[in-house]
């Protein structure tokens, strides 16, 4: 059973796995509040940001774009350590290039960086639709980070509505879907949220619930402006996305040739 403040072992540097292009776009949005976006936005850019300095020495940056409308915490997240460099003297980099955009034309801007490289994520608002349409129409991947405390699915199944809505606009034919349950306190607490997720589905599938789970840890939750080295979970979290894609390109590969 997990506990809420259970620390895992620093894990530096992050390992290598399988990843996909430049490029990527990954949204991170749930049309609720409190779903822990902001976190999991963070941690897998961090994932993404070291795999592709170690891959290519330098590079274009990960391009983090807060979209959220109202709390804008990952953009004070990237502020908060440049305040605290500047303060001190020091002058250690942030990994993440993020970026609190005027978001009328997010779809354009998205567009933009995708074919400039760069690799984007988005965290989305709970409340903003409109927002919410706009990063689907370039996305590589949608994830939905839920803490199954109090999962309620009549606030969830609603993301994937609108979802469907945009996947045909999509302009790389569609969009990957999945569901991370994180703030996980027990195994108990985890099986009650899969069984309640199961009926969900997105355009007549199964909605995908990850394998991997990220538990309440008090460490995750104090490292707001600061650059984590635990990013343990947040690294299998990828890592299993990465392999699935990876091996639906190859059917798609052997199928189509």
């Amino acid at each position: 059973m997990a506990s809420s403040d259970v620390t895992v072992p620093r894990q530096q540097p992050v390992p290598d796995g399988p990843e996909g292009d430049e490029g990527d776009v990954t949204v991170m949005a749930c049309l609720k509040g409190g779903s822990t976006k902001t976190t999991t936005t963070n941690y897998l850019a961090f994932v993404r940001a070291l795999r592709r300095k170690r891959k290519t020495g330098q590079g274009r940056p990960v391009k983090v774009l807060d979209a959220d409308t109202v709390s804008q915490t990952t953009f004070r997240w990237a502020k908060k350590f440049k305040d605290e460099q500047a303060e001190k003297g020091t002058k250690l980099e942030y990994p993440l290039d993020v970026e609190r955009y005027p978001f009328e034309d997010l779809d354009d801007y998205i567009a933009e960086l995708q074919a400039d490289g760069y690799d984007v994520f988005a965290d989305i608002g709970g409340g903003n639709v409109a927002l919410f349409h706009k990063a689907l129409k370039h996305a590589n991947r949608l994830i939905v980070p839920l803490s199954p405390s109090g999962l309620d699915v009549d606030r969830v199944a609603p993301t994937f509505t609108e979802a469907a809505k945009i996947y045909g606009d999509n302009s790389h034919g569609g969009f990957e879907t999945y569901v991370l349950l994180s703030r996980k306190i027990s195994d108990k607490q985890s099986r009650e949220a899969r069984g309640e997720l199961a009926p969900l589905v997105f355009l007549g599938k199964p909605v995908r619930v990850l394998d991997t789970e990220v538990e309440q840890l008090i460490e995750y939750t104090r490292q707001l402006g600061k650059v984590p080295t635990n990013l343990d979970e947040y690294t299998d979290v990828w890592d299993e996305m990465m392999r699935s894609e990876a091996r639906k390109r190859a059917g798609l590969t052997e199928v189509y040739g």
